[in-house]
């Protein structure tokens, strides 16, 4: 059973005078059958405070609303029903990872009719359609969907997946912030799976969550410049001059010990030289540096794996060097068709699951976002001993692997669902 739960959007509701923003997401859980149950949330704020069910979807376009929801909400469905295909459509890539599979999802969404391409190389990998003739000859663009133990669909483990796409570049974009306009960064969709590889879970799985936080020192003296800087800057030169003026005659009203820590500072900072190293040498003391801890920004989580693939015939030989074969070929740049340019190599999303391929996101491990193969390293005798079959398949190799997420983990990344670890 997967469960996922859109990020929160405004609604307007209401008309003229009785209109309001209301704020809502929709949560849409896969069951064991391959249908959905779909649900309507509505939140206090924008931030998701107070969260809780209003509805859930009883057919295709028709919402059941329970007590939580008010009579003004009730009197708006077809509003906020708009909004929930948009936040259905913003999780699809989460759900629908084959054609046959965009049927059921369009039906869970509101849309049965709409057009069964969701994941057709037209509509979703348009920057990648549009490329492929751009890269060098031999590129290869589809790759096959693997497993080993080649009957580990039969054994109802738990198992590991990594799903191969092709590398989407970020665009660069404009948000309205008050009246001025802020750029940035975002992400393309990726497109449907262009190849798999299926595993069980290995031993020693971790994760570690972090961020980079630094020491940082300002002194009294650090503070004031940046007050006169900020002054000449967002109220004029003369503000800023006035600032300094009124400074220095606090300073010149101070204490013996003030004025002197200010004049050395002034007069290390017009000969260049350390401020703090001066007062030490003439006063014997220093200005306090008011050290604190601040963030610094998020860091990008590593990931390894390593794992035995110990073929036990010919066919799940022939399954293992196309494994290996599918993640060295993966990580690999991509060369233009003029050799002037390299491209990002292909990308990957890993995700556990519970009782094999078909079964429930793994709620008891952690989640991933779209990840960078960096390295991929093959021992061919990990015994210590040099030994093949008959077809000169090694009777065991040792596959590790370095991976790395392409977007730092926020807050707002994890969904309400308190029942999952996620990332």
């Amino acid at each position: 059973m997967t469960v996922s739960t859109s990020k929160t959007s405004p609604v307007e509701i209401g008309q003229a005078q009785n209109k309001e923003t209301i704020y809502t997401a929709t949560r849409t859980t896969k069951l064991a059958d391959g249908t959905y149950s779909v649900e309507m949330l509505q939140y206090s704020d924008a931030k998701g405070a107070g969260g809780k069910v209003i509805a859930t979807r009883d057919s295709v376009n028709e919402w059941t609303f329970n007590d939580n929801a008010s009579i003004k909400v009730k009197q708006n469905e077809s509003r906020l029903n708009d909004a929930s295909k948009t936040q259905m459509e913003s999780m699809r890539g989460q759900f629908v990872e084959k054609s046959q599979e965009a049927e059921e999802y369009n039906r869970a969404q509101g849309e049965p009719n709409k057009a069964l391409n969701d994941n057709s190389e037209s509509d979703t990998k348009p920057a990648a359609a549009a490329e492929a003739s751009t890269n060098a000859d031999g590129t290869r663009r589809n790759f096959p969907n693997l497993r080993y133990p080649i009957n580990v669909a039969d054994s109802k483990q738990d198992i590991i997946k990594f799903d191969m796409h092709e590398y989407v570049p970020s665009e660069v974009g404009k948000t309205a912030v008050g009246d001025a306009n802020v750029f940035g960064f975002s992400r393309g969709e990726l497109g449907s799976s262009i190849g798999s590889v299926v595993l069980p879970i290995p031993s020693g799985i971790s994760d570690q969550n972090k961020a980079d936080w630094g020491s940082n020192s300002m002194t009294a003296f650090d503070i004031a410049k940046a007050q006169f800087a900020k002054d000449a800057i967002l109220k004029g030169l003369s503000t800023g001059a006035k600032t300094f003026e009124r400074y220095l005659k606090s300073v010149q009203q101070s204490s013996g010990d003030v004025k002197n820590a200010v004049g050395n500072s002034l007069a290390a900072a017009a000969a260049s030289v350390d401020g703090q190293a001066l007062l030490s040498r003439t006063t014997g003391q220093v200005l306090n540096p008011n050290m604190e801890l601040l963030f610094k920004g998020p860091s990008l989580r590593p990931f390894s794996f390593k794992f035995q693939l110990s073929p036990r015939d010919s066919k799940e030989a022939d399954m293992v060097i196309k494994i290996m074969r599918f993640f060295k070929q993966g990580s690999a740049p991509i060369r233009s068709k003029s050799n002037l340019f390299l491209k990002s190599p292909h990308i990957f999303r890993i995700k556990y699951v519970r009782m094999g391929e078909k079964g429930e996101l793994h709620r008891g491990l952690n989640a991933f976002k779209t990840c960078a193969l960096q390295s991929v390293g093959v021992s061919y005798t990990p015994t210590g001993n040099y030994a093949t079959y008959s077809d000169g398949v090694m009777v065991s190799y040792d596959l590790t692997m370095s991976f790395q997420e392409i977007t730092p983990i926020f807050n707002d990344d994890y969904n309400l669902d308190d029942s999952f670890i996620g990332f």
